[in-house]
């Protein structure tokens, strides 16, 4: 793929991903993202110093311990840890393929929640007794399956009947399911994300409104028949002061300060703070760690986010550009919402912090879904431009006209002059031909009696000219 200038708005990325329709140049090797490496090893250990602050006396008044949460959380990490090498070195393009397969299981999984689950401060969100939320991993799916659709159908996006309408229903279709459980958060977090990779697509003008319009619509009825989430709903709209748990996650990051108490030293977290090593974990990092703490977060993350931009707009297939995009939408606004709930400007989303929140499913496909993200940065080997563009569509990368669209201008035309410049692997790739920009010089073979200048058969080349072979022959 060609070089891509940096993107400086949201309109530049798309039109970079836009332009994946170049073959990747061999000019341009593919390295792994080790900036995005770090930040997100620096990310998992402040999320275990976090876990351990948070949990330490809970521990002790359960069973004598003050490790026994952290050692939980340790071993989550672990497995998020090896999972996130595993899915580095995948090649991405893998699961191009098992996307259908794979949100097939999704939905099962989250019908199974709704029959099955265990019931849970009011929700009905996990199975096996609390241990596995399956709306966490279905993030990964419903984006992976997404950007599939999507880079399947480049060229019937800007089409409402086929483009527009699909894409809405079957993310009705997830979200709906996630919503009832009820998890209107997780609902909005993958709506979001959906419609920035949908965006990216090259959705047009109307359909974004129609789209914005529809999302409205569903958060309203959500918030109108979901008695969880109208209660939530209500509570902010007679204030947040009303609100015990963002009142005190107030008190919480207005005493940390600039520097705060140090770590461990938070009081709001003994018994004040509701879900203090989860929904409010920030505040908890705000008053132990102040101000700095919180910019350290955001800072780590701001960077994330931008590694992430950068390889989707770098990557070498559409499916590994969409897919990339909604990953990052995914774990930036999660953190953003929770941010802002704190803060008091939204009513309490109930979902964790990436990275920074106790809980194994939650970080467990965080860091399953970065190591996609450094697979994605690395390039498949598997996956081709050509596979992300739709039967009979004319693909016109720079530098020449590519193999497939090649082949059906030769079963177009005549099959004489013009078959030097198609099916190029099959038909030129001998000792007696050499390529040169989009033509064809031909060699003569040498043998007795012959010599090096080549006087071999004329080719008609683009000019309308013939000539012998060499490159005075083609007028230029």
């Amino acid at each position: 793929m060609a070089a891509i200038q940096p993107f400086r708005t949201l309109r530049g990325l798309r039109t970079s991903i836009s332009s994946l329709a170049q073959p990747p140049s061999d000019t341009e090797p593919r390295t792994t993202d080790w900036i995005l490496i770090s930040v997100v090893g620096a990310l998992v250990v402040l999320g275990l110093f976090m876990a351990y602050s948070t949990t330490f006396y809970w521990s002790v008044s359960e069973d004598g311990n003050p490790m026994g949460y952290f050692l939980k959380q340790l071993g989550y990490a672990g497995v998020g840890v090896v999972l996130f090498i595993i899915l580095s070195r995948v090649d991405y393009g893998f699961w191009n393929r098992m996307a259908l397969p794979a949100i097939a299981v999704t939905v099962i999984a989250l019908i199974a929640v709704l029959v099955f689950g265990t019931h849970r401060f009011g929700a009905q969100r996990t199975l096996f007794g609390g241990s596995l939320q399956p709306s966490e991993p279905a993030k990964i799916i419903i984006l992976m399956y997404g950007a599939a659709w999507l880079a399947s159908r480049r060229k019937q996006v800007t089409n409402i009947r086929v483009g527009l309408i699909p894409f809405v229903f079957f993310n009705a279709l997830i979200v709906g399911l996630i919503a009832l459980e009820p998890d209107i958060s997780t609902s909005i977090i993958i709506l979001l994300a959906a419609s920035a990779m949908f965006f990216m697509a090259g959705a047009s003008v109307i359909q974004i409104i129609l789209s914005v319009g529809a999302a409205a619509g569903v958060a309203y009825l959500m918030v109108t028949f979901v008695q969880h989430a109208s209660n939530r709903v209500a509570q902010f709209m007679n204030g947040f002061e009303s609100v015990y748990q963002i009142k005190q996650g107030l008190i919480a990051i207005g005493s940390g300060g600039i520097f705060g108490y140090g770590i461990g030293l938070s009081y709001q977290k003994f018994g004040l703070l509701p879900a203090q090593n989860t929904d409010s974990v920030f505040a908890v990092v705000a008053e132990e760690m102040g101000l700095l703490g919180v910019a350290l977060i955001l800072g780590l993350l701001l960077v994330l986010a931008y590694r992430g931009l950068r390889i989707a707009q770098r990557a070498d297939t559409l499916f590994g550009a969409f897919w990339a995009v909604g990953i990052i939408i995914w774990i930036t606004m999660q953190a953003l919402l929770n941010l802002l709930a704190m803060n008091g400007y939204l009513p309490l989303p109930g979902i964790p912090v990436p990275f920074i929140s106790y809980g194994g499913s939650s970080l467990i496909s965080v860091l399953a879904a970065c190591g996609i993200l450094v697979s994605i940065s690395r390039g498949t080997k598997i996956l081709s431009n050509s596979s992300d563009i739709d039967e009979g569509e004319e693909e016109q990368p720079r530098g020449g006209i590519t193999e497939k669209v090649a082949s059906a201008n030769f079963r177009r035309r005549d099959s004489g002059t013009r078959s030097a410049r198609t099916n190029r692997s099959k038909q030129v790739e001998d000792s007696s031909t050499e390529i040169i920009g989009r033509d064809v010089k031909f060699r003569p073979r040498l043998g007795r009696g012959s010599d090096t200048t080549g006087s071999g058969g004329s080719v008609r080349w683009r000019n309308g000219r013939y000539g012998t072979g060499t490159r005075d022959a083609r007028g230029r």
